[in-house]
């Protein structure tokens, strides 16, 4: 299937969208710009990793499902 069974994409968003969620108390104080822009971005990148998961799990129902060409003969 290809690594970590076609969900590298859901993998790197998800691992992105954790260390911002990580990062985004330690920069709480720093600049009130900055929290307003993790605000915006954090739910933005967690979205992105459930549609990243929906989009292959989709995928993966219509290919494994789909009739092949000997069954059609």
């Amino acid at each position: 299937m290809g690594y970590a069974r076609n969900h590298l994409a859901t993998l790197v968003t998800g691992a992105f969208a954790l260390v911002l969620t990580g990062l985004w108390p330690y920069f709480m104080g720093f600049a009130p710009t900055l929290n307003v822009t993790f605000m915006i971005v954090v739910p933005i990148t967690w979205f992105l990793a459930v549609v990243c998961w929906f989009a292959q799990k989709s995928t993966d129902y219509t290919h494994n499902h789909a009739p092949n060409e000997k069954q059609l003969e």
